[in-house]
């Protein structure tokens, strides 16, 4: 009877157990991204959230080693400006503001490991032609926002979601475009 009982724990344990290794298993969620583009198509959840931690150590930053700019021109027709901030003579960040007639755009890029690892991009719309009598800077709107996600250098995800998959192309697009920027603009950079 006793041995009846030892072997009901025993068989109960290691049911418990596989149960747990099973959750343990479930837990590690992962976003797809069906693109035809060659890049990573899955990516953990875990591995976004690296990318959002290292985005907000890197955010919280406020006493830069050296800051330096250096103008961009030929990129917009209004010109614009880059933004170099370097912690312990690594660049952490850089901010590029392309200026054009109808608004501008802000391009905030974050590294790890010297690579891309997280892109802002905002663009904001002027209330009329900057060479307008209605122009009224005050009165300029953020018109879109866009979030994109790298990995080991390459584009893992891209926000605002959409279900269309021309969508997701169009995202993996301009996130190759922003890399490409990001190696045109850094050229800029004197440190």
């Amino acid at each position: 009877m006793r041995a009846l009982a030892y072997l009901t724990l025993a068989i109960a344990t290691l049911a418990a157990a596989c149960q747990g290794n099973n959750n343990n298993q479930q837990d590690t969620k992962t976003d797809s991204i069906e693109l035809d583009t060659g890049l990573v198509t899955e990516v953990k959840v875990d591995t976004i959230q690296r990318i959002r931690d290292n985005y907000e150590r890197i955010h919280a930053i406020k006493d830069w080693d050296k800051i330096d700019s250096a103008e961009v021109l030929g990129e917009s027709t209004e010109g614009g400006i880059a933004y170099f901030y370097y912690k312990n003579n690594v660049m952490e960040k850089m901010d590029i503001e392309y200026y054009g007639e109808g608004g501008y755009t802000n391009d905030y890029y974050y590294f790890k490991d010297n690579q891309v690892s997280f892109v802002l991009e905002e663009i904001y719309r002027y209330n009329a032609h900057m060479y307008s009598p209605e122009f009224d800077y005050a009165k300029t709107k953020k018109a879109e926002e866009f979030r994109f996600y790298y990995f080991d250098g390459k584009f893992v995800k891209g926000l605002p979601e959409q279900e269309d998959p021309k969508w997701q192309v169009e995202l993996a697009d301009r996130a190759a475009v922003l890399l490409q920027q990001k190696e045109k603009i850094s050229k800029l950079k004197r440190y």
